[in-house]
């Protein structure tokens, strides 16, 4: 697994902390508005443009359990480090689960996030990374906090230790980054898949994905994993042979900038890869391995079921 520093790079790529109430499940961080929502005024929408303005420069930002909502089993815990796109607007245009959206309320304005990643252990501030207190989320409750003394010594505690990525928290459909800072007050950028943007972008990440060096690191991997096979990650098929496998990566990197490592790739028979790519919804948004395995396999048990008729 990648350490905190090896994604982050360094403590000048990180904005600062924000205090939340829970771990990611939607691709977002939200804020309070501090305007008048119904006129969607420049007040409205401050804390979420602040954040994508200094994504700009420090698109990481670490969340540490805090503030009314959260339950005491995550209070002080440090969560997640995430990255922030420079993509803001209002929530209700990014959320998709209702339950959530209803929750979310108090916070009717968002940036987007491109990645996610859980911090090994979920640390506790004072009992586990050495801090006094709690003020390093002072004014972090609806905005981002950058204290230098605490940000520095949360570096030092944090940069050797493992961040595994959430890919169970799905991007949104067809989202790509725009690398700047872009208000979406209701429908966020994405590109169409059968636009000649988007297969331009489709051309670009194939040609990516096929990068002999890369994939050859990620298949000896999954064979020292398998005890000398390599094996499919979606229906398992497995061989010595490594030319019979392709490394896919499971978030595009057309999608935008994003820090790639062996786990961001899934070894892939030629048939699952497609079915990956060919069988979602849209060009930037391949299916998630859980998928995939449940529709190989669907399709597998259909085909016995047929045969044994």
């Amino acid at each position: 697994m990648p350490t905190f520093e090896e994604v982050s790079g360094s403590l000048d790529q990180i904005m600062g902390v924000k205090a939340v109430w829970g771990r990611s499940s939607e691709p977002v961080m939200c804020f309070g508005s501090r305007g008048d929502e119904a006129l969607k005024n420049a007040g409205h929408f401050q804390q979420a443009r602040a954040t994508a303005e200094k994504a700009v420069l420090r698109p990481y930002l670490v969340t540490i359990g805090g503030g009314a909502e959260v339950g005491k089993e995550l209070r002080g815990r440090v969560l997640e480090l995430v990255r922030v796109t420079g993509v803001y607007g209002e929530t209700k245009a990014f959320v998709r689960d209702s339950a959530l959206m209803a929750r979310l309320a108090q916070w009717p304005v968002a940036v987007v996030l491109s990645e996610v990643y859980r911090i090994a252990s979920e640390p506790r501030l004072i009992e586990d990374l050495g801090f006094a207190d709690k003020n390093i989320l002072n004014n972090a409750y609806d905005g981002v906090r950058r204290d230098e003394p605490s940000m520095e010594q949360l570096w030092e505690a944090l940069r050797s230790v493992e961040v595994t990525r959430r890919w169970d928290v799905e991007a949104l459909p067809g989202f790509r980054d725009p690398g700047r800072v872009q208000l979406c007050s209701s429908l966020y950028p994405n590109v169409p898949a059968g636009s000649s943007e988007g297969k331009r972008i489709r051309k670009e990440m194939v040609d990516k994905e096929r990068d002999p060096k890369l994939a050859r690191a990620v298949k000896e991997i999954n064979r020292a994993r398998n005890g000398g096979v390599i094996v499919c990650e979606g229906c398992d098929f497995s061989d010595e042979s490594g030319a019979l496998f392709d490394a896919h990566h499971r978030d595009p990197l057309g999608k935008g900038p994003r820090w790639s490592c062996p786990e961001s790739f899934a070894v892939l028979c030629p048939t699952c890869h497609r079915w990956c790519h060919h069988k979602a919804a849209d060009v930037l948004q391949p299916l998630a391995i859980p998928a995939l395995r449940a529709a190989r396999w669907s399709a597998v048990s259909s085909v016995a079921s047929d045969l044994a008729r």
